[in-house]
């Protein structure tokens, strides 16, 4: 054997051999099972894993349906499962489908959109079970727009609407009739890729329809898709709403102001501050009958109270069924929005005849028996404190016990008042004392008033002259009992004396 090496031994070839003959046999073996596997058994297609999106990525309530669309779908049935803004998870729609050769989602195949769909961001998911959603492909839309498709003015209008991709911003721009831009705005996308924008309508803004118009990048699913959509709503005049604040007072006389208020505001709440001039929508009722149509003014303007106010006629019928009352519509704050929608009425009030007022002035609180004199001027005045003239009645009794006297007033435009006087004679010396001047006033429509004064009789100027008749004659008397008789003999003598000496010559 030398130093390079040594050649095998007989018995060493034979199990070498061995050995390679059976690893021939299995390789042989294995490709006899491969060749028949591929024979007996077809070759499956290879599916990639389903893909489902929206037709489009935002909708509005005024298209009809959203509209599937997608691939990679197997030779089965399967189940549209849906989750809505307000879901806390998803629900069989009812909607099935039967993919399309090639593994698409059949043309038409959706979900419709209704009026009352709620606005905000929706997922729909595609199940191959009915009662468990095993999500095999899932995709988001939103549905936008406003609240309500009709506003009136003043109210707020509500922009809602889902199905973007969080975080990022749209531009919202509004249109009226006009095809003005009223609003332009950029609106934030919130983290479930919801968002919402309010506008308050003007009081006096144009009415008909406007359009919203939302344009920007990134929907729900895809970051960098771009997305134009536009939706509607309709403004009308504002209907406004009023109610009785104060009512009037339960009874009025005649003349005097009958008074309540109104409160008027916007359909948002906010109070109703002007008018067109010169109207009067608030009637004056008595029974179904017009009196009246009552003035009304703005009386507390942080709140829209409006003073209600009408003067009751002089013959006013005497009743207790008298209300104001707000026509439906009539009231109209110079921009054409009107109310309210129904007739209101305040409370009934009843109206009496009016109690005149006199004022009389006396020339003194004593009369003389006889030759005094009393003067009255009296001014007669309606509640209202407009002044009874020539067409109507003052007298004044004269009251002195047992036995009356009536003066007639008679009314001077000069004046402004009503006059008379009474002057005493010999035959009131027996109504000494406290004379009692009642002052009626009345006019053709029974309303009535009635004041009393007292003066004092006093006879003392005739019981003077009495006295000093009485005082001269006793003094007379006097007189003539102590120097009478004297004075008489002297006045003879001297007679006589002259007549001798007349006799002499």
């Amino acid at each position: 054997m030398g130093l390079g090496g040594s050649n095998p031994s007989p018995g060493a070839k034979t199990r070498h051999g061995e050995e390679s003959g059976e690893v021939t046999i299995v390789k042989a073996f294995l490709i006899l099972s491969f060749v028949l596997i591929l024979t007996v058994v077809p070759i499956l297609p290879i599916h990639a894993a389903p893909t489902l999106k929206s037709d489009q990525a935002v909708y509005t309530l005024r298209d009809a349906q959203v509209t599937l669309l997608g691939s990679g779908f197997s030779n089965q049935p399967y189940y549209v499962w849906e989750k809505g803004p307000m879901d806390n998870r998803t629900s069989n729609t009812g909607v099935t489908f039967t993919p399309a050769s090639g593994g698409f989602i059949p043309p038409a195949t959706g979900l419709s959109i209704t009026p009352q769909a709620t606005l905000g961001t929706y997922m729909v998911s595609i199940s191959t079970s009915s009662s468990v959603d095993n999500s095999q492909a899932v995709a988001h839309f939103g549905i936008w727009g406003t609240i309500k498709p009709l506003y009136q003015r003043t109210e707020t209008v509500r922009v809602v609407g889902g199905g973007l991709f969080p975080g990022s911003s749209l531009k919202m721009s509004i249109r009226n009739p006009a095809g003005n831009y009223i609003v332009t705005s950029t609106v934030v996308a919130a983290s479930d890729g919801n968002f919402n924008y309010s506008y308050r309508i003007p009081v006096n803004a144009v009415t008909e329809t406007y359009k919203i118009l939302i344009d920007g990048t990134g929907t729900f699913d895809i970051a960098q898709q771009d997305y134009v959509s536009e939706s509607r709503f309709s403004v009308t005049a504002a209907i406004l709403v009023p109610k009785i604040v104060l009512q009037p007072s339960l009874s009025y006389q005649r003349t005097e102001v009958a008074k309540a208020s109104i409160g008027l505001t916007y359909p948002d709440g906010s109070p109703v501050v002007s008018t067109i001039s010169n109207t009067h929508p608030v009637v004056l009722l008595q029974n179904q009958s017009t009196i009246g149509f009552a003035t009304l003014g703005l009386a507390d303007q942080p709140n829209g109270i409006w003073s209600v106010s009408e003067k009751l006629p002089v013959n006013a019928t005497v009743s207790s069924r008298y209300r104001f009352e707000l026509p439906a519509m009539s009231f109209d704050d110079g921009s054409g929005n009107k109310g309210g929608p129904t007739d209101v009425y305040s409370d009934y009030f009843r109206v009496n005849n009016a109690s005149l007022t006199i004022a009389s002035s006396i020339n003194g609180t004593r009369i003389q028996i006889p030759f005094g004199q009393v003067s009255i001027l009296s001014k007669v005045l309606y509640p209202d404190g407009t002044p009874l003239t020539s067409n109507g009645t003052v007298t004044v009794t004269v009251a002195t016990g047992s036995s009356t006297s009536v003066i007639s007033l008679s009314y001077d435009p000069g004046l402004g008042a009503w006059h008379g006087s009474y002057s005493s004679s010999f035959s009131d010396i027996w109504r000494v004392g406290t004379w009692m001047l009642k002052v009626q006033a009345s006019d053709m429509f029974g309303n009535t008033g009635t004041t009393s004064y007292t003066v004092s009789a006093q006879p003392y100027l005739i019981v003077g002259i009495i006295s000093i008749i009485i005082f001269f004659i006793l003094v007379g008397r006097w007189s003539y009992s102590r120097y009478g008789r004297k004075i008489y003999f002297r006045v003879r003598k001297e007679i006589r004396r002259f007549r001798r000496s007349d006799r002499n010559l």
